[in-house]
């Protein structure tokens, strides 16, 4: 597929600039043919005008013809026609009736004249223009052979850009397929887990419920985990198309996120861990209170999922020297390598994928993140300074756009 969209570009792209080069030289060439006629045309009139040859008419014969087309005198400028071909071409002239301007061949010579009637005469002047017939021969071969040049040339400059265009849609498809890829992976595991526990029960039908407590609690800890999968693959899928659209209310930042926090500590402290957070007071955003809180609790998740026991967790909220609100959260323990840190904002990516099933992390948090302050015109980073995993989120202005939310 990729190589035939590549290869499909590269001969869209070649055939176009082939034939904006063939019409570039054939223009130019029909330009230099034009100039030639028009100077032919030009000094045909000037001697017509004067009925005189100048040393500068080249190629040219002057005639003064009587009313029967007979030759009464004649003149030529780098030309040695004899009386006879002098003859036949005043009697072409002559059969041209009130027509001034006109072509005719003789000996294998073509002429270009013009005749202006004159008190039942006329004074003719003619041009040979045989090497208009040659330049037109020499602009042809010229063109050809400056498109077939031009085309080898083109080429290999068509070959790259088509590699360069096509690139980012080979990373998008792989992308996509990787995405789906895992996707079906990680959707596997509950299942299997389900189907699994399903089967135990259903294998005891006679026994109580409270029996069967273990493999139903299982179900539903793994249903509730493929629930969240689901829901984060949707929210990912809208803002690929573009189907996102922020709710943007005045929201009261500090006091929302502490509540967060309040509710989280005892937790947190119950899994021997040591946790502090630190709010600016009445700090308010213009943004979507359902997402900001989304982007916060995906960002507290992962820090309390990837700090060992004995180790702290720290929140501090307020403003950066812009004034924008600003988030971070840093953890203590299991240090993030430099490597990872570029790659960590990535769906499903997972700094120790063994850990998956035992964190009961699915790899889109740091994803679903990232994208929801992107959306509110900010940005997310993560470092490491001093073996403390450190993630800053600053938000900017709020977007609203349109689509489901």
């Amino acid at each position: 597929m990729q190589k035939k969209l590549r290869m499909r570009f590269l001969l869209i792209s070649w055939g176009l600039l082939t034939l904006l080069l063939l019409a570039i030289c054939g223009g130019v060439s029909i330009y230099m043919y034009q100039t030639a006629v028009d100077g032919t045309e030009e000094a045909l009139r000037k001697a017509v005008e004067t009925q005189t040859l100048s040393d500068e008419n080249r190629g040219m014969v002057g005639m003064l013809l009587d009313e029967h087309g007979n030759i009464l005198e004649s003149t030529q400028r780098h030309l040695s026609l004899g009386a006879e071909t002098l003859q036949t071409l005043a009697a072409e002239i002559g059969q041209e009736g009130e027509q001034i301007l006109g072509e005719t061949e003789l000996d294998g010579a073509r002429y270009r004249y013009l005749a202006v009637k004159r008190h039942g005469g006329a004074w003719a002047a003619a041009a040979e223009c045989s090497h208009e017939i040659t330049l037109v021969k020499t602009l042809k071969r010229n063109v050809l052979l400056f498109t077939l040049l031009g085309m080898a040339a083109l080429l290999p400059i068509c070959m790259l850009l088509a590699s360069w265009v096509s690139r980012p849609i080979e990373i998008a498809w792989n992308k996509q397929n990787d995405f789906v890829s895992d996707a079906t992976h990680e959707l596997k595991t509950p299942l299997t887990v389900i189907a699994t526990n399903t089967e135990a029960v259903m294998s005891n039908q006679d026994a109580s419920v409270e029996s069967q407590e273990k493999w139903l609690n299982s179900i539903q800890g793994e249903t509730q985990r493929m629930a969240g999968l689901v829901g984060d693959l949707l929210f990912l899928a809208k803002i690929d198309a573009g189907e996102i659209k922020l709710e943007v209310e005045d929201v009261p930042l500090s006091d929302m996120l502490e509540a967060i926090c309040m509710e989280r500590e005892s937790e947190i402290f119950e899994e021997g861990k040591q946790f502090d957070y630190d709010m600016t007071p009445d700090l308010h955003y213009q943004g979507d209170r359902k997402r900001i809180e989304q982007m916060f609790k995906a960002l507290l998740d992962n820090a309390q999922r990837y700090t060992p026991a004995g180790k702290s967790i720290r929140v501090v909220v307020n403003r950066d020297r812009k004034l924008h609100p600003r988030i971070v959260i840093s953890n203590a323990g299991n240090p993030i390598k430099e490597d990872d840190l570029t790659k960590i904002f990535e769906r499903f990516y997972r700094v120790d994928p063994s850990r998956a099933r035992e964190t009961g992390g699915y790899g889109l948090g740091l994803c679903v993140a990232k994208s929801i302050a992107e959306l509110h015109g900010g940005e997310i980073t993560a470092e490491c300074k001093n073996e403390i995993n450190v993630f800053t989120v600053i938000l900017g202005d709020a977007e609203t756009k349109g689509g489901e939310n």
